[in-house]
């Protein structure tokens, strides 16, 4: 019985977490300019705030061995589908993992995804203070946070929905 309870309550305790509910916020990150940052992506080029001014700018803090990192990548590539011709950058900024490039590459190249993709991204996740992932980091063309968040919400489907409604009126 008590084995039972415990499993109940920790279920209880990982459906609070998604999308931000329960887990630390990073509310306090909004309306605030992201960190100074140079991101190197998988094919060698290096990403920076000044080269993404003028940009709206979805970052995506991800590991390989995260599962709800994993389940929110095909959201990444649908919302860079659909917004990267209006000037949204999509960057996969892969953390925890020691800047393993091969993950990232591997992971990108299997799943066919279109978006950027760049490694060894723990100094930005500490500036930012996060400390669980999935994380998202919706940057407007300002270089300043627009929307962040973690986890994701029980439904993946309201990611995309949620994200494209924050990123649409960003973009004009």
């Amino acid at each position: 019985m008590k084995l039972k309870s415990t499993l109940i309550i920790s279920a209880a305790l990982l459906a609070s977490v998604s999308f931000g509910q329960g887990a630390p916020s990073l509310d306090f990150l909004v309306g605030k300019p992201v960190p100074t940052f140079k991101m190197k992506d998988i094919k060698g080029r290096v990403w920076t705030n000044q080269s993404l001014k003028g940009k709206v700018v979805l970052l995506d803090f991800w590991a390989s061995w995260c599962g709800p990192c994993k389940a929110a990548s095909p959201t990444m590539q649908k919302l860079y589908k659909k917004f990267h011709s209006e000037g949204l950058v999509v960057i996969g900024a892969e953390t925890m993992e020691h800047g393993q490039a091969p993950i990232a590459a591997k992971y990108s190249k299997e799943h066919s995804y279109t978006y950027t993709f760049t490694t060894d991204n723990d100094l930005l996740t500490n500036a930012l203070k996060i400390e669980s992932i999935p994380a998202f980091i919706i940057v407007d063309k300002n270089g300043n946070v627009a929307r962040a968040e973690i986890g994701v919400p029980e439904k993946l489907e309201d990611l995309y929905t949620s994200f494209a409604k924050t990123i649409k009126p960003l973009l004009k």
